[in-house]
């Protein structure tokens, strides 16, 4: 596959969203070796072989599977997660990217809890645990054209934070040395009824507080649905497109210097349903691609629906590729 590369001021972009790349092979490798952390941090406690050796150990980020009935949605989740089950080395755990239904913004209930009946369907095939990352399509009602409406039971992120986080949709956790912090990254523009890209005050006031506990030599990396940086639509609409409140967190900015405090390695995101990555500094930005590609109708701009594997070392390095998992859309 061809990429675009872009440098400039330090900082370096590489994006499959170049409309001229192509991608002829089912696997696609990406590899990023960082710089060795300046100390090493005492692993945090974890029962898993990674932890106990000092070994590096591996974990699947998959985003954006818009399960549905229609477009063999169903069949195409469950041999991704099939995929994942046979990958040469088992990961310990899987990371989803959000958007795990195919859309709560705008429908009914029922068909809403029938969304979340064929995922529940399909995570019963998938052989490693799973942690959740809250997409914009797995809010209920927060749109203009919403059907579920304010004050009712499905409203809101209630299904997925019950579900999924203990009654809120954001959460953190160590393993093998390294933290892993999963943020709600969806907010309301209360006066659109719409959504936005958003991390919220309780939120950041949790979020400092964690990295805080974390200390300043972990290992962290960082997992949101709505990007914090992106640059596919400039290359694909020019630099001055507009890409409005939806496409990127929105407030980045203003927690930006927090961040920068702590040892960010790698930041996971979802949404775009693109292959992109920022680097800048000792972090690097990774959008994920999609499972659903082009939601179920073939791939996004040569990038084949899949997941990335991510190789974690004790010393804060990692390595991660891409896969496809030979997903072939339905006519």
């Amino acid at each position: 596959m061809d990429r675009k590369c872009f440098s400039h001021l330090g900082v370096t972009w590489v994006t499959s969203a170049d409309p001229l790349s192509r991608m002829s092979d089912s696997l696609l490798s990406r590899r990023h070796f960082l710089g060795t952390a300046a100390a090493a941090a005492a692993p945090w406690a974890s029962s898993s072989l990674a932890a106990e050796t000092g070994q590096p150990f591996k974990f699947v980020f998959l985003t954006d599977p818009h399960v549905q009935p229609e477009k063999g949605a169903v069949q195409g989740v469950k041999q991704c997660f099939a995929k994942v089950n046979a990958l040469e080395q088992r990961p310990q755990f899987v990371i989803t990217g959000g958007d795990l239904i195919m859309d709560a913004l705008e429908m009914g209930s029922d068909r809403v809890r029938l969304q979340w009946q064929l995922w529940d369907e399909c995570m019963k095939t998938l052989e490693v645990p799973a942690y959740h990352t809250i997409g914009n399509h797995d809010v209920c009602g927060w749109s203009p054209k919403a059907l579920v409406k304010p004050g009712e039971a499905e409203y809101g992120k209630k299904l997925f934070a019950d579900r999924y986080g203990q009654g809120r949709a954001y959460q953190s956790f160590d393993h093998g040395g390294w933290h892993f912090i999963i943020l709600d990254s969806i907010g309301l523009e209360k006066e659109t009824g719409d959504y936005m890209g958003w991390i919220d005050e309780d939120q950041l006031a949790w979020l400092q507080a964690d990295l805080e506990k974390t200390g300043k030599k972990t290992p962290i990396i960082l997992v949101t649905h709505i990007p914090f940086y992106s640059v596919w639509h400039q290359v694909l609409l020019g630099p001055k497109v507009n890409i409005g409140a939806k496409a990127l967190v929105n407030n980045v900015h203003d927690f930006r210097k927090v961040l920068s405090a702590y040892n960010i390695r790698l930041v996971l995101s979802g949404h775009g349903h693109i292959s992109e990555r920022i680097q800048f500094d000792q972090v690097t930005y990774l959008q994920g691609g999609a499972v659903c590609g082009l939601w179920w109708k073939g791939p996004v701009h040569g990038n084949p629906e899949g997941f990335v594997e991510v190789t974690c070392h004790p010393d804060g390095r990692f390595e991660d590729r891409y896969v496809s998992y030979g997903w072939k859309a339905q006519a």
